[in-house]
């Protein structure tokens, strides 16, 4: 099986005599991951895909192709029709604190179902949402049933596609090892049930297109791209934020602007206090307890998002009442303890 990998290989780097590069076709791209997550290839082989790829840069048609082929080997959660999956990386945050966790509580208190994809941080990276859901909530699930368990108790659920498909392991280590962002992170956003409602965190520059196409070509109808502060879901609060909005199957560019609703801040939410992962927790919490600052503003912006996209609401604007609503009755904060709750009684790392 490797020498599957090492054509494929040669291709995208211009073979042996160094000749021009060329994109994989999506059945060729669904081969290389299935190599890879089968065993099939060494680790250096591996590596020298992934720098490639990377060098190169991907397709739309190459990532639906990885994607497909890493989707066919899990079972899912079944999700409520209306329910919002946040797709991110684990590359984390270093400047400010990751705050998608307030944002889809506030969410699942305005009566949005909403599933986290997550995982640890990579190593040398920022806090991500896994590693938040982990310190303030309990472990990342990886058996759907536990999930949709969470969801229709709770409407929040946190899981880690990667703990649910073992093959994995050894894709994030490789990546790891060659301590830049690769392939493995871009695909695993796409690892999502088919067909959902997706939130994707994007990193910022000319990524829109392909992303949007990607998951156009995997068949999500609805969807949100926001190229937020640190490739995170978190709006800015100081400046306009770039992205994509799919309806429907239609495209349509996304401009979120804080001040045309009211929520504009001289500057962007910080870490509250201790290390990263300690201000990550207060200030996610600052949030939900309804105190003022930039740190409301963003949480406010990030539920928002998940309101339209379940289509709850037409827009921002009929979005900002329910969810400031959430955050000042203390339902949103009563949301998080619940879950928490929840994942004390029934202990185990990631079951």
């Amino acid at each position: 099986m490797s020498g599957n990998l090492r054509a494929l290989l040669q291709k995208i780097g211009g073979g042996a005599t160094w000749g021009e590069q060329r994109n994989l076709t999506g059945d060729e791209a669904a081969l290389a991951w299935r190599t890879m997550l089968e065993g099939g290839a060494s680790e250096v082989l591996m590596a020298a895909f992934f720098a490639a790829m990377r060098a190169k840069g991907s397709t739309a048609d190459e990532l639906v192709g990885c994607a497909r082929v890493a989707r066919g080997r899990l079972r899912f959660p079944d999700l409520p029709e209306d329910a919002v999956v946040l797709a991110t990386s684990r590359l984390g945050k270093f400047h400010s604190p990751p705050l998608g966790l307030a944002a889809a509580a506030t969410a699942a208190a305005c009566g949005v179902p909403v599933l986290i994809q997550a995982a640890r941080q990579a190593r040398g990276s920022g806090v991500t949402l896994g590693d938040l859901w982990e310190s303030m909530v309990g472990p990342l699930r990886s058996d759907p049933a536990r999930v949709e368990a969470e969801l229709a108790r709770h409407r929040l659920s946190c899981w880690s596609v990667t703990a649910a498909d073992p093959a994995w392991e050894t894709l994030l280590e490789v990546e790891e090892a060659l301590g830049m962002r690769c392939m493995p992170d871009i695909v695993v956003k796409l690892v999502v049930p088919p067909g959902c409602r997706l939130l994707l965190a994007a990193m910022p520059g000319p990524v829109l297109g392909v992303a949007g196409d990607a998951i156009l070509g995997l068949g999500h109808r609805d969807a949100l791209i926001v190229q937020g502060i640190e490739s995170s879901m978190d709006p800015s609060v100081c400046g306009r934020t770039r992205g994509l909005q799919i309806e429907s199957g239609a495209i349509y560019p996304l401009r979120l602007v804080p001040e045309d609703l009211a929520l504009q801040c001289e500057e962007e939410p910080t870490f509250l206090g201790g290390d990263r992962l300690e201000g990550a927790r207060n200030a996610n919490l600052q949030a939900l307890m309804g105190m003022a600052g930039p740190v409301r503003s963003a949480v406010i912006l990030g539920a928002s998002l998940f309101l339209v996209l379940s289509g709850r609401v037409p827009d921002l604007a009929d979005a900002l009442a329910p969810v400031q609503e959430a955050l000042d009755s203390g339902r949103a904060h009563q949301v998080l303890e619940e879950v928490a709750g929840g994942a004390q009684e029934s202990p185990g790392r990631s079951g």
